[in-house]
């Protein structure tokens, strides 16, 4: 049997065992460099690459969404003054509406106090009339039977 090394014993492994274990640490470094220049450097770089691309588009995200708050403030800012100005073009619109509404209310009023007063004067001269028709009636009403009696006075 072949001899081995104390170190060796105390794992229960032989000298083959041993060399292969060399052999395949060497062989995984060497496969550990190869690949670290032909597979993992372009790998790291294009993740990079990602990273930073990445962060560009977040850092314009941030910038965009700033933005848009600022146009949102500004819209804001109008809608507000817009409605502002609205109201107070719709309370001088109303002013205005309820001057020209008293207005004519007023004119209608005094058209309706005049057209009264002359309707009344008219039924007032008409009474005046009618009265002195009556009156006049009465008058020769009684002369006629004034006359009659009379007459029938003189027959007896």
């Amino acid at each position: 049997m072949a001899e081995t090394n104390p170190l060796l014993q105390t794992v229960d492994l032989t000298n083959q065992d041993a060399v292969m274990i060399l052999v395949g640490l060497a062989f995984m470094y060497i496969l550990y460099f190869a690949l670290a220049r032909r597979v993992f450097a372009p790998l790291l770089e294009h993740i990079e690459h990602r990273e930073s691309v990445t962060a560009g588009a977040l850092h314009a995200a941030d910038q965009m969404r700033e933005k848009g708050r600022a146009l949102r403030a500004r819209y804001d800012e109008g809608l507000f003054q817009a409605r502002l100005e609205a109201n107070t073009k719709k309370n001088e619109i109303l002013a205005a509406a309820k001057k020209v509404a008293s207005e004519t209310l007023a004119g209608a009023e005094t058209a309706a106090a005049s057209e009264l007063q002359a309707g009344r004067a008219m039924i007032e001269k008409q009474i005046r009339d009618a009265d002195a028709r009556i009156e006049l009636e009465a008058k020769d009403l009684a002369e006629r039977l004034a006359t009659k009696v009379d007459s029938q006075l003189a027959v007896h």
